[in-house]
């Protein structure tokens, strides 16, 4: 099932979208895309002595 996380996600997102006047369908929509968009995706964060790499697969 979802991630009690995940619900509170949406929920937020569409209060939000309420406040700033924004469509929900088309904002989730557009959130759903970025989401699905992400596998494969790899970041390199450097900076001075420290790094990061995020993978998502």
């Amino acid at each position: 099932m979802f991630s009690p996380v995940v619900v509170l996600a949406v929920l937020a997102a569409t209060v939000a979208c309420h406040v700033f006047r924004i469509d929900v369908v088309r904002a989730l929509g557009t959130g759903w895309r970025i989401i699905s968009a992400l596998p494969g995706t790899r970041v390199d964060i450097e900076y001075s002595r420290t790094a990061v790499l995020v993978a998502i697969r």
